[in-house]
């Protein structure tokens, strides 16, 4: 008999499992290769967020540190407190030029090592290889063509300043990984190389500066025509965008100057890169009409009686300009949204009064005299006259969050040299009571609840020089009378600039300035009730400005309007991000 074998099919069943081993591995393999590649887009996704938040980061300390308000401002004194000199911003920023050599352009320096730092250095991972894009024509330097990275950069060092970041952990191994901030002055071309659907308006040079009127980007030495949509061409040789004229009703800044502002991340291991652009520029701030301005419709919103005057002088220039040396008589001007009415011995304006053409009620046509005296400075050139003008709305001045309507204890901390100090901040009441009392305030912004000097011989001054803003919120007990310097307090300005020490309140309590108070200061409080007062024994002076809803000045109260509030007080709130974008370089 012969038997079957089945030798052949031996071995079938390993080749099976290794040929399933080696799929399964395979299958392994790629999950390995899909989940590192995962792995790895994620790490950059995430390493790019990084960069791009701590490059918006940079772009943030700039929008912080470009108001003057900041203690580190890097605006220039008087308007700032930047100090040195050498590593400031002007107040107005430089025009960056190929022969003018004024410090245009600024950085500041971040990152963990600040001083390693040198995007004006071609070649290195901080480079600076967008600027070339900008249109700054800076010396030595070639321009590119958009979406290609600049191949140098300018020569010599006077084409930009510097500065040291001062977020937290700067300098540090913890600091956020943005290396540097560039502030500069944006052009009418600076985006896309002056590709004409970019440009603020094509019609004009791609090198003309750029201001912000508050609604609209416009160039410098035009303005904006809403109704047909266009620049007008307004003036020539202006270098700042707040001296320009507007198309306005009332005189005053048109505009303020828009910072081009980039930032770069780069991180410190991979050396990747995310750059980002922002254009920031503060809100053009409420102009002063005249130098008294009362915004209710009632008869007799502002009052004059009792011997009362106006005239004015200017703060403007360098140095400031004093009273002595620039008084006239010309340009005390006054005005209401309805009547002003003067009255008693001696009671005169050295100015034009301006008043609605048109009345309600029982009011007089604009202005009510009750003796031969009263009226208007006669002889001046231009003549004081009576003007058809108004009325006009301002803006409410916002009220300060964080105060309370409680009692604020003043203290002398080391180093004060007057019976109190106060650095900016926020605070409840604030009351200085006892003869000769003297409250130092450092430059800065106060936000308080209300602020009463009562007492003789007390006063508020600044130290060290700079500006003083007091945001009052007059909540509670405080409502009515938020704001009060009587019986011979007085504000020591001794700038001379009235601008540097203003008053802003919103609500309709009442503000007083009486006895012997004399003050270079501004008041915007376009509904509060606003009393000037002296007396035959201490006659009181203000130099400045005051806007309130009714305004009553009695009693040898002498006002003198510093014109140089025509240039409103530099606003206080946070810069406008009129645009933002990633920058492919």
């Amino acid at each position: 008999m012969t038997g079957c074998k089945t030798y052949g099919q031996r071995g079938v069943a390993l080749i099976m499992a290794l040929m399933l081993l080696l799929l399964l591995t395979a299958l392994a393999a790629a999950l390995v290769f899909v989940a590192n590649m995962e792995t790895a887009v994620n790490a950059n996704y995430r390493r790019e967020q990084v960069l791009y938040f701590a490059a918006k980061a940079g772009i943030e300390e700039a929008r912080d540190r470009l108001l003057w308000t900041n203690a580190t401002t890097l605006i220039t004194p008087p308007q700032g407190t930047c100090a040195p000199a050498a590593n400031c911003l002007p107040a107005v920023p430089a025009f960056p030029g190929p022969t003018t050599g004024n410090n245009g352009v600024f950085y500041v320096l971040g990152g963990t090592n600040p001083a390693a730092v040198t995007p004006w250095t071609a070649s290195t991972i901080y480079t600076d290889d967008e600027l070339c894009h900008d249109l700054y024509a800076l010396p030595g330097q070639t321009p590119e063509p958009s979406d290609v990275r600049c191949v140098d950069e300018p020569t010599g060092n006077t084409w930009y300043k510097t500065g040291t970041s001062n977020i937290p952990w700067a300098g540090a191994a913890a600091a956020l990984p943005y290396q540097w901030v560039r502030i500069s002055w944006k052009l009418n071309g600076s985006v896309d190389n002056g590709t004409p659907s970019r440009m603020v308006d094509p019609a004009f040079p791609p090198t003309r500066p750029v201001c912000w009127d508050g609604v609209h980007e416009t160039l410098l030495n035009t303005a904006w025509d809403s109704v047909n949509n266009v620049q007008i061409q307004l003036v020539t040789g202006n270098t700042d965008c707040t001296q320009m004229p507007n198309l306005l009703p009332i005189p005053g800044p048109a505009a303020t100057p828009v910072y081009l502002v980039t930032s770069l991340a780069v991180d410190p291991i991979s050396g990747a890169r995310r750059m980002v652009q922002s254009e920031l520029a503060s809100h053009p701030s409420t102009p002063y009409i005249y130098g008294l301005y009362a915004t209710s419709p009632a008869c007799g919103a502002l009052t004059m009686s009792g011997g009362a005057t106006t005239d004015s002088y200017s703060s403007a220039g360098t140095p400031p300009g004093t009273y002595a040396g620039t008084h006239t008589n010309t340009g005390g001007d006054v005005g209401s949204a309805e009547n002003v009415n003067i009255s008693g011995n001696g009671t005169i304006v050295g100015g034009s009064i301006g008043v609605p053409t048109a009345t309600t009620g029982a009011c007089p046509a604009g202005l009510t005299t009750t003796q031969p005296n009263n009226g208007m400075v006669a002889g001046q050139t231009p003549p004081n006259t009576l003007i058809a003008a108004g009325p006009f709305v301002f803006a409410t001045p916002p009220r300060p969050s964080g105060t309370t309507n409680t009692p604020y204890n003043l203290t002398k901390p080391p180093g004060c040299p007057t019976s109190f100090c106060m650095v900016p901040g926020t605070y409840g009441d604030v009351s200085l009571n006892g003869a000769n009392k003297v409250l130092t305030l450092a430059p800065g912004v106060y936000n308080l609840n209300s602020i009463s000097v009562s007492s003789s011989g007390t006063s508020v001054q600044i130290s060290p020089p700079g500006a003083v803003v007091l945001n009052i919120a007059g909540q509670g007990t405080m409502a009515s009378a938020p704001v009060s310097f009587n019986s011979n307090g007085s504000i020591v300005n001794t700038s001379g600039i009235a601008n540097n020490f203003q008053i802003n309140y919103g609500g309709t309590g009442t503000i007083t300035l009486a006895g012997g108070t004399t003050a270079y200061a501004v008041v915007n409080a376009p509904n509060a009730t606003v009393n000037l007062s002296g007396t035959g024994n201490a006659p009181a002076a203000l130099f400045g400005a005051v806007i309130g809803s009714t305004i009553t000045m009695s009693g040898h109260f002498n006002f003198h309007y510093d014109l140089n509030t025509k240039i409103a007080p530099p606003s206080t709130g946070s810069l406008n991000e009129i645009s933002f974008r990633d920058v492919a370089y």
